[in-house]
C-alpha cells in the first residue's frame, strides 16, 4: 500500500500545482473522517441501548480509522512541500532517529492500517458467528476472549510494521535530515512488498470473503428449511434480513476491493522504485498521478467506514436520533438485543 508512504515521497519532482491539490484534498478527508469516526464513537458510547458487545467492536474500529485519518491529515501538513504548515527540522541525532524511523518511515500509519484492517475482520467475524452459529455466540465470544483479541490485532499491528523502521536512517549531510537505508540489492524492498500485499489486503480480504459466503449459505439453507415447514412468516422475515444483510456486505467488500486494490497493486509491483528499471510504467509521469489518486482513494475507506457499518445499521440510526434530538422518544421498551443484525 504505498499510499502510506509519505506525501512528500509520492510527489518528488511532480509539479506543484497537483501535489497542492492532493495535499488538501488528503486534508479534507483526514478532516471527515475524523468527525465521522468520533461521531459513532459519541453515538455508541453515549447510548445504553447501544451497549453491547458488537457496538464496542465497532467503536474499536472507528478509534482505529480515526487514527488513520489523524496521521493522513498530520503528513499532509506536515511533510509536504505545498502544504506544510510546520517545518520542524530535529538537530540533535537523537530526534533525527526519532523523525526518521517513526515519521518518515510512516510506521504509524502502516500501524494504524493494519488494525483498522483486523478490526473489520473481527467485526465481521463477530457477526458471522452471531448469523451463522446464534446458539454458540455466548459460549465462544466471552468478553474476556474479545478483550484479549482486541489487544492482540493492535500488538499485531505494530509488530507487521516493523520492518518500516529499517527504510530511513538520519542523514550525515546537515541539510538533510533523513536517507534511504540503502541496501546491495532489492530483496529486502521485493520481500517486503510481497509481505504487506499478503499480510495487510490479501489475507483479511480472503478471511472477510469466506465469512459472507458462510453467512450467505446458512441463511439461505435456514430459509429453505422454514419453506419446508411452512413457517411462512418466520421464512419471510428471515429473506427480508438475509437481503438487508447480503446488501450490506456487498457493500463492504466492493468497497474494499475498489479502493485497497489500486494501492496494494502500486506497492506490489513498484515498491520504493525497486522495479523501475525493469517496468517503464513505475517510473513514468503517469504512474505519478495513478500513485497520487491511489493515495486520495485508499484513505477513503477510513472516511466512509462510519457510512457502511454504523448508518446502514438501524439501532445506531436510533441512537443518533436520541443523541441529537432531546424530543425524540425511545423505544427501547422490547428487551430483545437485536443488534446482532443490521437492518
Amino acid at each position: 500500500m504505498s499510499a502510506l508512504n509519505s506525501t512528500q515521497q509520492v510527489f518528488d519532482d511532480e509539479e506543484p500545482t497537483i501535489g497542492k491539490w492532493v495535499c488538501q484534498l488528503l486534508a479534507v478527508e483526514g478532516v471527515i473522517g475524523v468527525l465521522g469516526n468520533l461521531l459513532v464513537c459519541i453515538v455508541i458510547l453515549r447510548i445504553k441501548l447501544l451497549h453491547n458487545m458488537t457496538n464496542y467492536l465497532l467503536v474499536n474500529l472507528a478509534v482505529a480509522d480515526m487514527l488513520l485519518c489523524l496521521q493522513c491529515i498530520f503528513n499532509g501538513l506536515i511533510f509536504h512541500q505545498d502544504c506544510k504548515i510546520i517545518d520542524y527540522v530535529p538537530k540533535t541525532f537523537v530526534g533525527k532517529v526519532a523523525f526518521c524511523r517513526f515519521l518518515q518511515s510512516d510506521i504509524l500509519s502502516w500501524a494504524f492500517s493494519y488494525a483498522s484492517a483486523y478490526n473489520l475482520c473481527v467485526v465481521t467475524l463477530e457477526r458471522y458467528v452471531a448469523l451463522v452459529h446464534p446458539l454458540q455466540y455466548a459460549r465462544k465470544l466471552t468478553t474476556t476472549r474479545m478483550k484479549i483479541l482486541i489487544t492482540l490485532i493492535w500488538m499485531m499491528s505494530f509488530l507487521f510494521s516493523l520492518p518500516y523502521l529499517f527504510l530511513f536512517k538520519p542523514s550525515n549531510d546537515p541539510d538533510l535530515v533523513c536517507s534511504e537505508i540503502e541496501y546491495q540489492d532489492n530483496t529486502f524492498h521485493v520481500l517486503l512488498g510481497v509481505f504487506v500485499f499478503f499480510s495487510s489486503y490479501l489475507l483479511p480480504l480472503t478471511l472477510m470473503s469466506w465469512a459472507y459466503y458462510k453467512i450467505q449459505v446458512t441463511l439461505k439453507r435456514q430459509a429453505k428449511a422454514l419453506n419446508l415447514q411452512h413457517a411462512r412468516a418466520a421464512a419471510y422475515d428471515l429473506v427480508i434480513a438475509r437481503q438487508r444483510l447480503v446488501s450490506m456486505l456487498t457493500i463492504v467488500l466492493g468497497a474494499l476491493i475498489i479502493l485497497w486494490t489500486p494501492t496494494n497493486i502500486t506497492f506490489l509491483v513498484c515498491v520504493h522504485g525497486a522495479f523501475r528499471g525493469q517496468i517503464p510504467f513505475c517510473g513514468s509521469n503517469g504512474f505519478k498521478y495513478f500513485k497520487a489518486i491511489a493515495h486520495v482513494v485508499f484513505y477513503f475507506n477510513s472516511v466512509i467506514n462510519p457510512i457502511i457499518y454504523e448508518l446502514k445499521y438501524k439501532k445506531f440510526r436510533q441512537g443518533l436520533k436520541l443523541t441529537f434530538c432531546c424530543c425524540h422518544k425511545s423505544h427501547g421498551a422490547n428487551t430483545v438485543d437485536i443488534a446482532l443484525v443490521p437492518l
